[in-house]
């Protein structure tokens, strides 16, 4: 989410941990400009996302009828709107540079950090998950339904299209959203493990929908602490945004396989 090397708007510069350069944690890794904007602001950028998936909706309803390319279409809207709302915010409300959002310096180490990264978050989640669903069975005495990521109706075609939009589409929006704005934010103010893990709960709770989903919250938090750390580290997007691609590729491959 994108942004300015001055600190218009007030706050003051942001934390320093460890003695080195906002976000470096000590490393020496040259840090981004800082952000431009609070994490308050994150609520109208967020409002402007809602709006535009609605009337997305909207329109879908009217265009398309079946199930399966509605929600496939719907989600590639709602996703690019997590982008256009940051990109919008960052250059036309706060008149900033996008370089704040955290441009790569070192693309393909970032790229290496990030899919190592993500495979390593997909594991913490599937163990995290397992223990979850394990509690959860012992509190209601029986398993509990799992909550189905992809709707069953999202099939043949719109399914593969699917696969390029949670590769993709998704890693890409939601990470300028909850890292590169909401993150940037908050790091203005805390320092590195609260505004971790404020964004981790932010990003868990965005997946909720329906009560089956709150099986997966707690694996998703985790997820969203560990993309933050990644993306403070490298200082850069392309980290974070490898890294929940990685992540996406897996899950959605085993979803695929579970089908057949």
């Amino acid at each position: 989410m994108g942004h300015m090397a001055t600190n218009e708007g007030g706050g003051g510069p942001p934390p320093n941990d460890g003695g080195g350069s906002e976000g470096g944690g000590g490393s020496g890794r040259r840090a981004s400009p800082p952000a431009s904007w609070r994490a308050v602001e994150v609520f109208p950028v967020f409002l402007l996302v809602v709006m535009v998936t609605l009337i997305g909706a909207s329109v879908l309803q009217g265009v398309v009828r079946s199930c399966g390319p509605q929600l496939t279409i719907g989600t590639l809207i709602q996703e690019l709107a997590f982008a256009g709302a940051v990109l919008f915010w960052v250059r036309y409300v706060k008149h900033s540079s996008f370089a704040a959002l955290g441009l790569p310096k070192r693309p393909a180490g970032d790229v290496v950090t990030g899919v190592v990264a993500g495979v390593a978050l997909f594991l913490l989640a599937f163990l995290v998950a397992d223990v979850t669903s394990a509690v959860a069975a012992a509190i209601l005495g029986h398993q509990p339904v799992q909550p189905k990521q992809i709707d069953p109706c999202v099939r043949g075609l719109a399914f593969q299209l699917t696969g390029p939009i949670v590769i993709l589409a998704a890693p890409l929006g939601e990470e300028l959203f909850f890292r590169g704005f909401f993150y940037k934010g908050l790091r203005r103010r805390l320092a590195i493990w609260p505004s971790a893990v404020i964004s981790g709960l932010a990003f868990g709770a965005l997946h909720i929908a329906g009560w089956s989903f709150l099986l997966i919250v707690p694996a998703l938090f985790m997820v969203g602490v560990g993309l933050a750390l990644v993306y403070e580290h490298r200082q850069s997007l392309l980290a974070s945004v490898a890294a929940h691609a990685t992540f996406n590729v897996i899950g959605f491959i085993a979803i695929a396989m579970g089908r057949k």
